[in-house]
């Protein structure tokens, strides 16, 4: 008997960005740099090439962009492989933003795909990861998939 996938269908072209989300994230991204430091002179929402952008022009001290650097490679790091060759056997696919990962979920990263063994929150909307078998932590921003042992999720019984 088939199984339906317990992910929803998303219409393509649902969660393209607008230029209301870039006027959002540039004042978001305003906030967030002000508080590390950062002297901005310009921040500006945009358009190229039909798509939203923000465009930024400023000034921080080294330490600031050092550690805005960090974030931004762990942030950008994604797998090489496709996500079927990382999962792991038992589990499924599940898209889930950082307040909905959960300690057993395994994260692909960087060509692998490690267990998390313990979080703790970074902000609101970040969490910290600390993976089994890589040595330093991971600070998971925005949506992501995981794959979440197949025991713990509930389908419906078939009547």
């Amino acid at each position: 008997m088939p199984t339906s996938s317990p992910l929803p269908y998303v219409p393509p072209g649902l969660n393209d960005p607008t230029e209301k989300d870039a006027s959002a994230t540039a004042v978001r991204l305003v906030r967030a740099l002000r508080g590390c430091g950062v002297f901005l002179e310009q921040v500006a929402p945009g358009v190229v090439s039909g798509r939203p952008v923000v465009a930024v022009r400023g000034r921080m001290n080294v330490g600031t962009a050092e550690r805005l650097a960090a974030g931004l490679e762990s942030f950008a790091h994604r797998p090489a492989k496709a996500l079927e060759e990382l999962r792991p056997k038992g589990t499924l696919p599940l898209e889930v933003t950082p307040d909905e990962v959960k300690v057993g979920d395994h994260l692909p990263l960087d060509g692998g795909c490690y267990r998390i063994r313990n979080m703790r929150g970074a902000s609101g909307s970040s969490r910290i990861l600390e993976l089994e078998g890589r040595q330093l932590p991971w600070i998971m921003t925005g949506p992501r998939t995981v794959f979440r042992p197949a025991d713990q999720f509930q389908f419906p019984l078939p009547t």
